[in-house]
């Protein structure tokens, strides 16, 4: 076992064959103990602490009780805490599940509390359950990482986790990718959630010493009654796992696809969470299950008619409570007039298809902005596409359609009749050069997020070069 913290490794190993390790730190550290009411409460606690300032280092004899290192696992001893603070990272040097071993009463545990505050077990192509004992004010909050098939020879499962204030501020920004809303997935900028979601995050990455081929695992996250009680708007038995990718939650709230993990509200736990990618190596949340967004929206594009006449098309993949959606207008992407009111489904598990032919628009380019309404007057926006059904600019061979979401992201639709190269460029209204970005198409349907810089609020021109053909957009990113 080791322990590193900013500035040095201090090593503890098993010094001789006939004895092990007994590791002290002692201090009396102040512990910050949130009391779910959106403030930090101060408790004093006994602890063997890792501190970028003050580090002691005793090596006592096997039969003091405590935290001591024995075959390179960490054993803790009773009611013993191990403390990680300043960004410091605990070592496990062994890859066998029973590298941190929690002996007597049991109630020992290591404190993180921080995103930086890391555990780091050398689990290699080990197999089994590992079983990390957080914990914090008295509460241990184990978190499992029950390895079912491994991973390659050399890795790390590297994890931290830490109680938020009840809007779950500070995010996790250490490691990317980082967190930057707490949005329902689907239309995103326009649902904050963090009412319905559990005060704390679980930071799981194999950084240092990663996998080549990712573990094979499911998860266990422990959390305590403070992290959901009063201020939030949870019901226990809801609560399941959702995990950071990039640039949203998934699975989406209400998104046609199950949240993840085994509700076990007695044992204060969501128990079998599995992504199924990446080894589970995500930031993790636990949310409402039964307060997602009512629909997931698709495709939304626009078209033109063989008479010229602006075609706004969209398909939901499930809808959930959606009254109704209101489709607008405008010719300059800044005022906006409502030119229709289609009806929802209300429920739905199947792909549904709404079109509306808009025949009293304006010649030039025309932007379109889609809303959605759910029976308790919620309300969250679907972005903007454009279309302009001049002759000149009736729709090409690929059927390009490009629009932006709340958040600047580019999404491009189009149909491509083989599996090619293309090469999107972005360019001002000047001319300019702003992105350039390659995909590769598939056959059939297509639909792209683009990973371009995020741009200011103007009209762009979209340019997509294909092996064959080569067709052009504006889009309006607000």
């Amino acid at each position: 076992m080791t322990v590193m913290k900013m500035g040095g490794i201090f090593s503890f190993r098993e010094a001789c064959a006939r004895k092990s390790l007994f590791i002290c730190l002692k201090k009396v550290h102040i512990h910050r103990c949130y009391s779910g009411s959106g403030v930090f409460a101060n408790t004093k606690n006994k602890s063997y602490g890792l501190k970028s300032l003050y580090v002691i280092l005793i090596l006592m004899a096997l039969n003091q009780t405590g935290m001591h290192a024995q075959n390179n696992a960490l054993i803790l001893n009773n009611a013993v805490i191990v403390n990680i603070t300043g960004g410091a990272v605990l070592n496990i040097d062994q890859p066998h599940a029973d590298g941190i071993i929690v002996n007597g009463t049991g109630t020992g545990y290591i404190q993180s509390e921080g995103e930086t505050n890391r555990v780091a077990w050398h689990i290699n192509n080990g197999t089994g359950n590992y079983v990390i004992p957080f914990g914090v004010c008295g509460a241990k909050i184990n978190m499992n990482y029950n390895v079912t098939a491994a991973g390659s020879n050399d890795g790390s499962l590297v994890a931290s986790t830490y109680t938020t204030t009840i809007n779950n501020t500070p995010f996790p920004s250490a490691y990317a990718p980082a967190v930057t809303n707490m949005d329902s997935t689907g239309f995103v900028g326009t649902n904050n959630h963090s009412l319905y979601t559990a005060d704390r995050f679980w930071v799981l990455r194999d950084i240092g010493r990663p996998w080549t081929t990712k573990p094979t695992s499911n998860v266990t996250f422990t959390y305590r009654d403070a992290e959901f009680a009063p201020g939030n708007t949870i019901t226990e038995n809801d609560l399941l796992a959702q995990y950071w990718n990039n640039t949203q939650w998934n699975p989406g709230w209400f998104s046609g696809s199950s949240l993840l993990g085994v509700n076990n509200a007695a044992a204060n736990q969501v128990n079998s969470v599995n992504a199924g990618t990446n080894g589970n190596l995500y930031t993790w949340i636990l949310v409402a299950a039964t307060h997602p967004l009512p629909v997931e929206l698709t495709t939304f594009r626009a078209s033109c008619s063989a008479d010229q006449k602006p075609v706004v098309e969209w398909i939901t993949a499930t809808e959930t409570n959606n009254a109704y959606f209101t489709l607008q207008r405008s010719t300059d992407g800044f005022f906006w007039t409502s030119v229709a009111e289609i009806s929802g489904a209300g429920n739905s598990n199947a792909p549904l298809y709404y079109s509306y032919t808009n025949d009293a628009a304006p010649e030039g380019v025309v932007y379109y902005q889609l809303s959605q309404t759910d029976f308790d007057g919620t309300v969250a926006d679907a972005g903007v596409i454009t279309v302009n059904c001049a002759s000149e600019n009736i729709v090409g061979a690929y059927g390009l359609n490009v629009y932006s979401d709340n958040e600047h992201q580019i999404h491009v639709t189009f149909t491509s009749e083989l599996s090619e190269s293309m090469i999107f460029n972005l360019y001002d209204m000047s001319g300019r050069l702003v992105a350039r970005e390659g995909e590769t198409s598939s056959e059939g349907l297509n639909h792209f997020v683009l990973s371009m810089p995020i741009v200011a609020d103007n009209i762009y021109l979209l340019n997509m070069t294909g092996s064959m053909f080569k067709e052009s957009k504006k889009v309006f990113l607000k």
